[in-house]
């Protein structure tokens, strides 16, 4: 390794540590029992993020999904947009003490849609908005599980 590359190596690792970047040290392993609508997508896609060996110390009951399209733009009878936003009730429990009651959204505008690819592109667009929540509750249980 030339000496010119090692100062560079140091020198970036330096900057990257004076800006408080480092890589996770602790990363706490999570897992809780889900209940109400265990096999809709939402929850699947929950699981995925479990660690099945950790201890169970949350409770999460799902709702159903709420999903809402809306014409946004409309001209010549053709539609060029929508806004489409995903619902998903939440109550998140503690040996029977109920921590937090919340609707988790997330939304967003698609906008040019073709014909042969409008069904497609809202069923993509629906599955983005659902691991968007999805992030959204997983802070809020590694928060909650850190308590």
């Amino acid at each position: 390794m030339s000496k010119i590359n090692l100062l560079a190596i140091i020198l970036i690792s330096t900057l990257l540590s004076a800006c408080g970047f480092h890589t996770p040290n602790n990363i706490a392993s999570l897992n809780a029992s889900i209940t109400g609508n265990t096999s809709g997508a939402f929850a699947v896609e929950l699981k995925k993020h479990f660690n099945t060996n950790a201890v169970q110390l949350l409770t999460v009951q799902i709702g159903n999904e709420v999903q809402k399209q809306q014409t946004v733009t409309y001209s010549a009878g053709i539609v060029s947009s929508y806004s489409l936003t995903l619902g998903v009730p939440i109550k998140i429990f503690q040996h029977k003490k109920l921590l937090l009651v919340k609707t988790l959204t997330a939304n967003t505008t698609m906008s040019k849609l073709s014909l042969q690819a409008n069904r497609l592109q809202i069923t993509t667009s629906y599955t983005q908005l659902r691991k968007d929540i999805v992030t959204k509750l997983l802070r809020r249980l590694k928060a909650l599980n850190a308590n």
